[in-house]
């Protein structure tokens, strides 16, 4: 009979759980895939690189979806066997209060270690992945940076060149203009074609080859230009030195975070700790905050729950800001957030209805009255 409870516990709120991430993934992947769509039609990014992103993004994205994700199903599964009296039931037959915390920590203890997988190991190594896929296309865009109407620069600025139309696959391109800018003593040139195609040679060097066009060489503060007619004129976009942009602190792996003194290391190290202990500090706050009345409805602690959850990660990032301006000594740090919760809200909120509650209060509002 325990088991079978245990068992039925378990599956609601995993099911509630997996709902609930279902959802807030499709917010926060549609919330993300706007801001890349955005970079990505300003140049900033290519669009090949759209979905390659996107999915470097989930990992971060998941930081804070698995937290309340957990918190807002214990709200809505339990809430919902409140209301409809099951779990009214339940405790008339014997299974306390404690139990049903229980099967809610087993849980906890699940996403927890999933959380902490994902924050110690996944969420660093996809973020410094991204940093190496944005640098390597800043030192090589070659094709993918080939846009129709607007002006681009090439090869560190040596080439600025307009396309007014190109395919989809842009490699073909139609009414080509290309400034060459004075370089090694040579005069500037203004390239102009009707079309041409971009090849890639067996060294990996990417050309830009123009068709039936025409090259205006010379200076324009003169009007010596020297004009020369073309059926073929070919380009080397020429890749760029790959420079290694700032790391933040969130790329960095765990294990170089460890034994710091920095504090700015320190408050990343501290936040990917939190993130864990995090789920299992709102996982007994929420269990004695799912409690309604059946005539209040599931949805009855939904307000407070969620100021309650917000409450908590502001003082978190606060904790967090305040440990890398200095502001917060790194000891005990942010985790003063989860303590001073558990002591001043998870305990009298678990405590209610119990005899050595009742004889507390009891015997202050004996004194009171005296």
């Amino acid at each position: 009979m325990t088991v079978i409870v245990f068992r039925y516990l378990f599956r609601e709120t995993l099911k509630t759980q997996l709902a609930v991430l279902f959802v807030l993934l499709l917010i926060f992947v549609s919330q993300q895939f706007i801001q890349i769509i955005g970079d990505a039609a300003d140049g900033e990014v290519p669009t090949r690189l759209v979905s390659t992103l996107l999915l470097l993004n989930l990992p971060n994205m998941a930081l804070l979806m698995l937290p309340i994700s957990l918190f807002l199903a214990i709200l809505f599964a339990h809430g919902r066997l409140y209301a409809e009296s099951e779990m009214t039931v339940m405790h008339a037959v014997g299974f306390s209060h404690r139990f049903v915390m229980c099967s809610a920590m087993v849980l906890a203890l699940l996403t927890a270690a999933v959380a902490a997988f994902n924050t110690g190991w996944v969420a660093p190594q996809a973020k410094e992945r991204e940093y190496q896929v944005i640098d390597e296309f800043k030192a090589d865009p070659g094709i993918s940076f080939l846009q129709a109407g607007r002006f681009m620069e090439l090869d560190k600025g040596r080439l600025v060149a307009y396309i007014q139309d190109l395919n989809d696959k842009g490699s073909k391109l139609q009414k080509i203009f290309v400034l060459q800018r004075s370089q090694d003593g040579k005069p500037p040139s203004v390239v102009v074609a009707t079309e041409g195609v971009v090849t890639v040679d067996s060294n990996g060097l990417q050309w830009l080859t123009l068709k039936d066009g025409s090259r205006y060489e010379g200076h324009f503060n003169t009007r010596q230009f020297q004009i020369s007619e073309f059926d073929e004129y070919s380009l080397v976009i020429r890749q760029q030195e790959m420079e290694r942009s700032n790391r933040k602190a969130a790329a960095k792996p765990t294990m170089e975070l460890l034994g710091t003194q920095d504090n700015q290391l320190m408050a990343e190290l501290q936040w990917r700790l939190s993130l864990p202990l995090s789920i299992l500090v709102l996982t007994f706050l929420v269990v004695p905050l799912a409690r309604v009345n059946p005539r209040q409805g599931r949805y009855a602690k939904l307000l407070p729950a969620i100021l309650l959850y917000l409450s908590y990660f502001l003082l978190l990032s606060a904790a967090r800001s305040a440990i890398d301006s200095g502001r917060l000594p790194h000891w005990p740090g942010m985790f003063l957030v989860p303590l001073v919760y558990l002591l001043l809200i998870g305990l009298p909120l678990n405590l209610q209805g119990t005899s050595w509650w009742n004889g507390v209060k009891t015997l202050y509002f004996k004194r009171k009255s005296a």
